[in-house]
């Protein structure tokens, strides 16, 4: 996936609209994608990502620390 698509794919998952990624939008998404494990793979994603500890994912530095971590430990973007 690359980095466009994944900014989009993050887009897709802000599923009240809110402008913010919480843990069950990404739990969720990472569900639709196959994934296993996703309760314990999304909460290590948003403590790793959420810099500002709002317990959200929002603003594009969080964006890109999300998108750094999907790279290294999924291997999902081509970053």
């Amino acid at each position: 996936m690359t980095p466009e698509k994944f900014r989009e794919w993050i887009k897709s998952i802000d599923q009240n609209g809110d402008g913010r990624i919480s843990w069950q939008e990404l739990r969720d998404a990472l569900r639709v994608l196959g994934m296993r494990c996703t309760r314990w793979k999304a909460w290590c994603a948003l403590v790793h990502a959420d810099l500002n500890h709002n317990n959200h994912i929002d603003g594009d530095l969080e964006v890109n620390e999300l998108m750094k971590y999907a790279a290294k430990r999924w291997g999902i973007t081509d970053t």
